[in-house]
């Protein structure tokens, strides 16, 4: 029976032996015309991430479909991320600040005339229109954490800086917020069920 070392792929996911040199010479082929820098491997990378993990979960996912996804070898994902854990909270980080970019956009466009609780609401629901993925990673990172503590602490750092981000911008009160938060929630688990319109709670 095959047994897995806690945030890493199973044997048949590691880095080949030797793969631990300089990652450019790691990369495959790039997609576009021109070489990539760093930083948008990394956020390709990142990109590919977020849509495994949202689709098959931390415990279901290799970092062999990553990696093809991303059009990287697999020795690169790691030239980048210790472990498959390490990557998975870099998704979620990179998740995290496209919601707080969400946020922030929204207590911009804020008026004297606008209520608070709708605009947030319209901030959720244009994530959950646009960027499907990020909602279910943020579901899958949920389930994560109730099971791997290293997971669960910046998990909860990071939803209550949503929260308390939501009271500062908007200035509401928290438990204002946190209706919205409920609503987006189960928004959450009705993307995640392919739940008929009726039962969605935003849109």
């Amino acid at each position: 029976m095959a047994t897995f070392a806690p945030g890493r792929d199973n044997a048949a996911d590691e880095p080949a032996s030797g793969a631990d040199g300089d990652p450019q010479d790691e990369v495959a082929e790039p997609k576009r015309g021109r070489r990539l820098s760093a930083r948008e491997r990394r956020a390709d990378l990142l990109e590919a991430a977020v849509i495994e993990f949202a689709e098959t979960g931390y415990h279901g996912t290799r970092t062999a479909d990553i990696a093809a996804r991303a059009g990287v070898s697999q020795p690169y994902v790691y030239a980048l991320f210790h472990d498959k854990r390490a990557l998975f909270l870099a998704c979620h980080d990179w998740t995290t600040e496209r919601i707080k970019e969400a946020l922030e956009k929204a207590s911009a466009d804020l008026t004297d005339d606008d209520d608070v609780e709708q605009a947030l609401d319209r901030a959720y629901q244009g994530l959950f229109d646009e960027r499907p993925h990020q909602v279910l990673f943020q579901v899958q990172a949920h389930a994560a954490a109730a099971a791997d503590p290293a997971i669960r602490e910046p998990v909860r750092r990071r939803f209550i800086e949503l929260v308390e981000l939501s009271e500062r911008l908007a200035g509401a009160p928290r438990d204002l917020v946190l209706r919205h938060v409920a609503r987006s929630m189960l928004g959450n688990v009705a993307l995640a069920l392919d739940l008929p319109p009726e039962y969605r709670p935003i849109g």
